[in-house]
């Protein structure tokens, strides 16, 4: 997992400690798994249901959780699952491009003078889409966490080390 992931992580759990680490855990399904997953039948037909047209499914389990990450549309998808079947959220990565409009001009307007990462983490949780996204400038980094009706959060800040 990487670093820009655990402390991600830690800044919300305080808030959704069990679920928000059963979603964290989604970008920690290795690609070298060990023994097949046994999934709860109840499990494997509401991801069918919900993504039928998947592919390339691989499955782990964590103490209340199932993680499936798989391909649609060609696009690498992580979605947890709890023992009931039910769909507790969904991330993938998209191109800053793809933001919404409101966001992408939210972020224009606040972090002008910022160079914005190219790569955007869209975490779907409760209902709720989540877009995390590194900003930078020549003085600091910041990790930044945007909702859909375009409010953005400083989730960390950094200052850049001069040399």
């Amino acid at each position: 997992m990487s670093s820009y992931f655990k402390q991600l992580k830690s800044i919300v759990m305080k808030k959704f400690k069990t679920i928000f680490t059963a979603v964290a855990m989604l970008f920690a399904i290795s690609a070298f798994a060990t023994d097949p997953v046994k999934v709860m039948p109840k499990v494997k037909a509401s991801f069918e249901n919900d993504f039928s047209k998947a592919s390339q499914v691989i499955w782990e389990k964590t103490s209340d959780f199932y993680f499936a990450s798989f391909t649609l549309n060609n696009v690498r998808v992580d979605a947890a699952y709890n023992e009931e079947g039910q769909l507790v959220g969904t991330s993938r990565r998209i191109s800053l491009e793809q933001l919404p409009l409101n966001i992408s001009m939210a972020l224009a307007e606040k972090y002008e003078g910022y160079q914005l990462n190219e790569s955007v983490v869209e975490l779907t949780y409760e209902g709720l889409t989540r877009y995390y996204l590194t900003a930078e400038n020549k003085d600091q980094v910041l990790k930044l966490k945007c909702f859909s009706n375009a409010e953005i959060e400083v989730d960390q800040k950094f200052k850049k080390i001069k040399s």
